[in-house]
């Protein structure tokens, strides 16, 4: 079976823009090119991956869960100044460049968030086993016997089975859609229901601990629950949809299934017909190759970072040319 690996590009980049601070070249901070382009390299190097796929949020990419929940993100500020936020995206365009030649597949589409595109990447692609690398936990509810999660920030995989920290809890990444749109997700300004926390979820219902819940399975046991303890608030909160915004009854439920669940990705149709495109074509290795990736490594300075020794560059490009061979064949047996 191929095995591929799935980057979600915005927060691999970001983790290297700002957390790799002391690369220079020239003056020009180049930490998040540098961070994005090595970390590729070393997973190809150490896991052996056939093919690699990198999904961009594309403009206005919150769209269609803003139709639906007009609230989405709108709590999100960028603090960056000109200067910051110039270099940011220089860098993250180098990226781009760097991929195309190392035969990297890229996918960004308007009005489609990454997280989307992703799922239904792995819904079509049956016959590869998916390792996707992401610090975002919406995307474990993608996690299968052919998806698997690599986080960057408790530096671990997840595979089927395990269990996924949220704050206080620790839940079977089946439980992952059923916690966040019960109490909602603060990250993405999405409500949830009022005064229920992960201490009081688990306490109230332990099962979500270590079985597979789903709201309908919450809702139903909160009814018996409050049988017994009339005067529960998150127990009424939970059957009226109370969040801190207003009660909403089953309209709360609907759209925040809606927004949360990857199993029906938000993505358009023509979104959907580019996805097919790139998980079944081969990529033209017309006017890709290394020697312009030595080139570009040359200009942003790539060199001094590498371990001394004139072959340096050959170790450091090895998994790219891997890469490239294994494409280079698919498009010479598909002609």
């Amino acid at each position: 079976m191929i095995k591929t690996l799935i980057i979600d590009g915005n927060n691999l980049f970001k983790i290297g823009f700002h957390g790799v601070r002391d690369y220079f070249h020239n003056g020009k901070h180049i930490g998040g090119t540098w961070h994005f382009i090595n970390t590729i390299r070393r997973f190809i190097e150490e896991y052996n991956y056939d093919k690699v796929v990198v999904f961009w949020d594309g403009d206005s990419n919150s769209s269609a869960r803003k139709t639906i929940y007009p609230q989405y993100k709108e709590h999100r500020r960028n603090d960056m100044n000109e200067f910051k936020m110039d270099s940011f995206q220089e860098q993250k365009e180098r990226v781009k460049q760097y991929l195309e030649e190392m035969f990297v597949r890229q996918v960004l589409i308007d009005n489609n968030e990454a997280d989307d595109l992703i799922a239904y990447y792995c819904q079509i692609s049956e016959n590869e086993h998916k390792t996707i690398f992401s610090g975002d936990k919406d995307l474990t509810q993608l996690i299968s016997d052919k998806v698997s999660i690599y986080s960057p920030n408790s530096k671990r995989f997840y595979k089927k089975g395990d269990n996924i920290k949220l704050h206080d809890i620790e839940v079977p990444h089946d439980n992952i859609k059923t916690c966040k749109v019960l109490m909602g997700d603060k990250s993405d300004n999405i409500d949830g229901i009022y005064f229920l926390g992960e201490k009081t979820f688990a306490k109230l219902f332990p099962e979500v601990l270590d079985e597979t819940v789903t709201v309908t399975d919450i809702l139903l046991k909160a009814e018996n629950l409050l049988k017994e303890d009339k005067e529960n608030k998150v127990l009424q909160n939970l059957l009226s949809g109370k969040t801190k915004s207003g009660i909403f009854g089953e309209e709360f439920y609907t759209i925040n299934e809606k927004i949360v669940d990857l199993s029906n990705p938000l993505i358009t149709d023509d979104a959907k017909e580019l996805v097919e495109l790139y998980y079944r074509e081969s990529l033209d290795p017309d006017g890709r190759g290394y020697k312009n990736l030595i080139k570009m490594m040359m200009e942003d300075g790539f060199f001094k970072y590498l371990p001394k020794g004139d072959d340096a560059w050959v170790y450091f490009l090895k998994p790219f040319l891997k890469l490239t061979r294994k494409e280079k064949t698919k498009f010479r047996n598909k002609k």
